[in-house]
């Protein structure tokens, strides 16, 4: 068996009135209104080779045997200010 590291990072341009917080579960956050919003990995497949294939989580099978190997999953948010 071998160990797959997986690196995503994205950067959103949210509004101010978003902000981080504490979930109640002890997890760190985005918080808009009334929701938490929590960012997470989800495998999306597709079985054509065409270069604008769509891809989609909608085959649940290998969806289910992706997320079953994981081992570990770790989110970091930040907000960075730009003057």
């Amino acid at each position: 068996m071998k160990k797959l590291v997986v690196t995503i990072v994205a950067e959103l341009e949210v509004p101010d009135d978003w902000e981080l917080a504490r979930h109640p579960s002890g997890i760190s956050v985005l918080k808009i209104g009334d929701r938490f919003v929590d960012f997470d990995l989800t495998p999306l497949a597709t079985t054509s080779s065409d270069p604008d294939a769509e891809w989609s989580d909608a085959d649940v099978e290998v969806v289910g045997k992706v997320l079953d190997a994981v081992t570990g999953l770790d989110v970091d948010l930040e907000f960075i200010t730009r003057h």
